[in-house]
């Protein structure tokens, strides 16, 4: 592959725009593609029966629609229910994943001024953690939470799925205090979705 150069760039203080990842991305797949893309083929030049269904992307989808109580007592990541996405995969890809829940804590607010409970997420591909959350602590109530993550994987069977992790945090800035979390979380609903894209 020859030499491909970044046409946008972000500096410390730019407000994000996916824009700009998106310019950057579609430099690469043009080179993958072989510089063929709708600049240099004629409009009729493939017919959408000459290509077969799932030949450039596949979409894999899992949901949890009951609710889910993870064990706060718990000191280690824990796989959450309806997250978890395994199959195989016919070639070398990029996947795309995707997961999204809405939920909420139970019980009595026990924060202080010092400390509260807290829970952080984050997405799993073959065991290895591809995007994770910051905390959110307890005096949030109710909210939603939403991962998104890319990584290249080799043709074969793969398993995608989501977690969580709870612990004790200062109140001011969310880092990490103790072990001892004493209210309920439930996860009202969840989904994961995947986007495999081959060449």
């Amino acid at each position: 592959m020859s030499l491909r150069y970044r046409t946008e760039f972000s500096e410390t203080g730019d407000v994000l725009d996916p824009q700009a990842w998106n310019v950057n991305q579609n430099e690469l797949t043009s080179e993958f593609n072989g510089g063929l893309d709708r600049d240099n083929l004629l409009a009729p030049a493939v017919f959408e029966g000459q290509i077969v269904n799932n030949a450039f992307t596949n979409i894999r989808y899992s949901a949890g629609v009951a609710l889910f109580t993870p064990s706060t007592a718990l000191r280690t990541w824990q796989r959450i229910t309806g997250s978890y996405i395994s199959g195989d995969f016919p070639q070398d890809c990029v996947i795309l994943c995707e997961w999204g829940a809405t939920w909420t804590w139970g019980g009595a607010y026990t924060g202080t001024y010092n400390a509260e409970d807290a829970v952080a997420f984050r997405i799993v591909v073959d065991g290895a953690d591809i995007s994770t959350s910051h905390y959110f602590g307890e005096s949030t109530l109710r909210n939603s939470t939403c991962l998104v993550a890319a990584v290249p994987v080799s043709a074969g069977t793969h398993a995608v799925w989501a977690e969580i992790f709870f612990t004790r945090v200062r109140h001011r800035d969310l880092q990490f205090m103790d072990d001892d979390v004493t209210r309920t979380f439930d996860i009202d609903v969840n989904e994961m979705i995947i986007e495999e894209r081959r060449r």
